[in-house]
């Protein structure tokens, strides 16, 4: 009964029993093996079946991350088994070049070791041989300097500082002084969206590079650290905790690789440092200073923070205003010795003035087009409202015009995006579009249980229905070549962070064949397999359960808060109700370069017809005097 309720649930009009436990033809003897072979339950060998459905491809490299990856998040119960069955196909490529097999065992598990290396796994833990695996030990302590010593330099970011304005020179020249007299320094890069703050960064880090210097890129978003050369979020590059008390520090060791790398390191640069808790960059600078075995600020090093207090500030859990303000790096004692550098001039929207001065206004939430947190939208960038469903597939239309083309240009449907404060609303716009994307539907569901196995029979229809901030969708709907993002740090040194941009490429039941679709490793192809996630019971009416699901969910609308950080050509925001933070509507706006690639629809929350080309403008004026008056 109980299987037989999982394929009612999920099977679409069903003629009868037998209809119900049949698949591609073939009559099942159970109602639990037909809920398997749907993909409804997961399968005892669920975890082999996707190692071998991804040697299929003949990819060894991608296949020997994917192996490292079910190791860490899928905690499979015999990993030798496994090791033993696909050590051949991830062996392919060494096999190639000739060399015998004791060394091409050794290239492998050196591989596989590096990957577990990064993700925070010794591959001793998983007892692969009936003897521990050891490396050189010069060479595994190098392994954190080594990554960043081969990041490629585009001749973009090699040139781009020849082509600075004047304020981004002085902020260029001032950084850079520092780095080659070695001398300590720390700074602070403040400016609106569009002044140009990631083109500094790139043509600090191309110049640097190229001397052979070491410089690491940092942002406090997946997102931003994703347009970095070489980027990583701050929490991971620096084991920062996520949740912190009175002890809490970076988790690194004096005599560990990431320790000698930041030993070694030039210039550390820090994106959207706005985002994070001050206790995040003083957990830092306790960690420089100790590994330096420095009193100084930083422990010497040169620290660039950049980022915008007009946009979205740290989440506190159930915060006053003031305690989002206070989170800030403004009440730190670092602020007053940083040395403030101010970006004015827009670059992103140089070629429509209008719209520049529109967003200046916007961002200090200044008059005349904001009054008592209402902005008044200008009205070639307004969608007229009817009702909820024509208006929003009228702003979906202007927005994705033409969608069925867009399998054949990735790059139109990638620098297109559908921007919402709450993701009930992004997942609303997204199964929309996915139904009008070109391509056969393929559908995924996710395995639930609750914590309590006692309960599995009551509550699984329930934790179906549950979509937790975070955590993937039960039901997940996909077609080649559309845009997904990634939910979870998986493989940050391989660019496989949370918030990072795919296109899927094929789907297998087990696992999914995908290419990064921006960044610094853009056009690399992964596999993604199905991972488990335990969403906060307080978030689920206090019921804990874990959901095992692909990391993944599509992209073609996301939340305001996941926007900053970028420029794209086509940008739709829909408000079903006002931005509930600081910065959001600002943070909307800003990403685009004209008015006319803004596309904006509110409903409305009168039937005031004078007041339907206006909506709330959150921002906190006693946040930006602090930060101005510094």
């Amino acid at each position: 009964m109980y299987y037989l309720r999982i394929l009612l649930n999920h099977i679409r009009g069903p003629l009868s029993f037998g209809h119900l436990k049949t698949i591609n033809g073939v009559i099942t003897p159970t109602f639990r093996e037909a809920a398997t072979l749907h993909g409804l339950l997961e399968s005892d060998t669920s975890l082999e079946d996707c190692l071998c459905e991804a040697s299929l491809y003949q990819m060894p490299y991608s296949l020997r991350r994917l192996f490292a990856t079910i190791l860490v998040y899928c905690n499979p119960t015999n990993p030798r088994e496994p090791w033993e069955h696909f050590e051949e196909s991830m062996s392919a490529d060494f096999k190639r070049v000739g060399n015998n097999s004791a060394n091409i065992r050794k290239e492998v598990l050196r591989h596989i070791s590096s990957t577990l290396e990064s993700m925070g796994k010794d591959v001793n833990m998983f007892h692969f041989l009936n003897h521990d695996i050891s490396f050189d030990e010069d060479e595994h302590q190098s392994r954190e300097i080594n990554d960043e010593s081969i990041i490629m330099i585009s001749e973009e970011d090699l040139i781009a500082s020849t082509i600075l304005n004047d304020e981004q020179r002085y902020a260029y020249d001032s950084i850079l002084q520092k780095v080659f007299s070695n001398q300590a320094g720390s700074f602070f890069i403040d400016g609106p969206g569009g002044t140009g703050k990631t083109f500094i960064y790139k043509a600090l880090l191309a110049t640097l590079r190229s001397k052979q210097f070491i410089a690491l890129a940092t942002a406090s978003s997946g997102v931003a650290a994703s347009i970095l050369p070489g980027g990583r979020t701050t929490y991971s590059r620096f084991k920062i905790p996520l949740n912190f008390d009175k002890n809490n520090i970076c988790n690194v060791s004096k005599q560990s690789g990431l320790a000698r790398l930041l030993r070694v390191t030039k210039l550390i640069i820090w994106d959207e440092v706005p985002m994070s808790k001050k206790q995040s960059i003083e957990a830092l600078d306790i960690m420089l200073r100790d590994i330096n075995d420095s009193e100084l600020l930083f422990g010497g090093k040169v620290v660039v923070f950049c980022g915008d207090f007009r946009q979205i500030l740290p989440v506190v859990r159930k915060s006053t205003r003031q305690e989002q303000i206070d989170a800030s790096l403004l009440s730190s004692y670092i602020w007053p010795a940083l040395t403030k550098i101010s970006l004015t001039q827009n670059m992103r929207a140089r070629l429509d003035t209008k719209f520049s001065d529109y967003l200046l206004q916007l961002d200090n939430g200044i008059s005349p087009i904001t009054i008592e947190e209402e902005t008044r939208i200008l009205d070639d960038m307004l969608i007229s409202y009817e009702n909820d469903s024509n208006s929003l597939q009228k702003l979906i239309d202007i927005i994705f015009c033409n969608i069925h083309d867009y399998s054949e240009n990735l790059s139109e449907i990638l620098n297109r995006v559908i921007l919402t404060p709450k993701n009930t609303s992004v997942d609303e716009i997204n199964v929309t579009l996915i139904q009008m994307f070109p391509g056969e539907l393929k559908q995924y569901y996710s395995f639930d249980e609750p914590i309590d196995t006692s309960e599995q029979s009551v509550m699984k229809d329930f934790l179906n229905t549950l979509t937790p901030n975070g955590v993937p969708p039960h039901e997940l709907l996909l077609k080649k070549n559309c845009p997904i993002m990634l939910l979870k740090n998986i493989n940050l040194s391989e660019g496989l962070c949370n918030e990072t941009r795919l296109i899927c490429c094929n789907f297998e039941s087990n696992v999914i064949d995908a290419e990064i679709a921006v960044g610094h490793h853009s056009s690399k192809r992964v596999f993604i397999p199905r991972i488990s996630f335990l969403p906060n019971g307080d978030e689920n009416n206090g019921f804990s359960f874990k959901r095992t699901e692909f990391p993944i969910r599509l992209s073609f609308a996301k939340t305001i808060n996941k926007a900053q950080g970028q420029t794209l050509d086509f940008i739709g925001i829909y408000l079903p109700h006002p931005v509930f933070s600081h910065g959001q509507l600002y943070v909307a706006l800003s990403r685009a370069k004209t008015a006319s690639s803004v596309k904006i629809l509110i409903r409305p929350t009168s039937i005031d017809r004078s007041q339907q080309n206006r909506t709330k403008n959150i921002v906190y004026r006693e946040l930006l005097s602090l930060a101005f008056s510094s």
